[in-house]
């Protein structure tokens, strides 16, 4: 468990954003209802001083945790992110903010009988039930979508698994019966086989064997890949810690086709090529699905595609 790799979304940059954005909102909350219970609070907006360092705590107390996920964040490719390193990782982030409350409080705003270290350890203890309510139900939901995600694409690949052995199993009929149409059977077949591509992480494994004509698009996220796929009728999802160049190299001469720096398509899923205020865009085939905008370093490139494709 402790050695586990936490859930991708957790490094994911709209993750961060959004963790940050909750953070301020709850700590807000928070300290106008705690700063009633303890003596070393000072956050006020009636005095000007007061004013200026809650102010510039809430600052540097955002700007420490957007650098601290920020380096998270360039990490991830060369550091696996493990539960008992995110945790420890968080612990350092309390303890940094702590610190930063405990300078200005013992500098500007010192209380009388209290001392630097007991203002250390409310601050500690008051820092970290802020961060931890925020990180917890962040995390929860993080961990709940990546193994929606998982269960999803084990489903999917159990359903091509079923239909190869249905496959299988009428080719294997039929070549009991007749041996000398058995071999154009088997010819037609495997013409009308799906193609797989197995797609890997960075590590080298396969996280996500997927027939190509239900890939629809791929999405750069960070340093994942955000893969979308037909599976029952709607369109799933898929995070992949890969690099994108390397997913272009597991597609090639798959008919995916990359039209952004952040998006690479499958041209048979391709329904419409358009133009908006000067900026090129595609629709594919599935209306759930959001317009794919197309850069001009890739817009020859992928109408040379599409016309060999015809």
């Amino acid at each position: 468990m402790a050695r586990r790799e936490i859930p991708k979304y957790l490094v994911s940059r709209g993750y961060i954003s959004a963790l940050i954005s909750f953070i301020v909102i709850f700590s807000t909350i928070f300290m106008l209802q705690y700063d009633r219970y303890s003596v070393a609070v000072w956050f006020s907006v009636d005095d000007m001083l007061r004013f200026s360092m809650t102010t510039l705590f809430y600052v540097g107390a955002i700007v420490i945790l957007i650098v601290s996920r920020y380096v998270m964040n360039t990490l991830q490719d060369r550091l696996e992110m493990t539960v008992t390193r995110y945790i420890w990782w968080l612990a350092s982030e309390s303890v940094a903010i702590a610190l930063f409350y405990t300078v200005i409080t013992v500098s500007l705003f010192p209380v009388e009988g209290v001392s630097t270290p007991v203002i250390a350890l409310r601050a500690l203890f008051c820092v970290a039930t802020i961060l931890a309510i925020p990180n917890g139900m962040i995390s929860f939901y993080a961990a709940y979508r990546s193994k929606c995600e998982e269960l999803e694409a084990t489903q999917y690949q159990l359903q091509r698994i079923r239909e190869e052995n249905v496959r299988l199993t009428a080719i294997n009929e039929s070549d009991t019966r007749h041996m000398a149409a058995a071999a154009e059977i088997t010819h037609r077949a495997n013409e009308r086989a799906p193609r797989m591509v197995n797609l890997k992480d960075n590590s080298g494994t396969v996280r996500l064997t997927i027939n190509i004509d239900s890939l629809y698009y791929l999405e750069s996220d960070d340093n994942y890949i955000k893969v979308h796929y037909k599976h029952n009728d709607k369109i799933a999802s898929y995070m992949l810690r890969c690099r994108t160049k390397l997913v272009e190299q597991m597609l090639q001469g798959t008919g995916m086709v990359r039209c952004h720096r952040s998006y690479i398509v499958n041209i048979a899923k391709i329904g419409f090529v358009g133009e908006e205020h000067r900026m090129h865009y595609i629709t594919l085939d599935d209306d759930s699905i959001k317009r794919i905008p197309v850069s001009k370093s890739y817009y020859e490139s992928l109408m040379r595609e599409l016309k060999s494709e015809i």
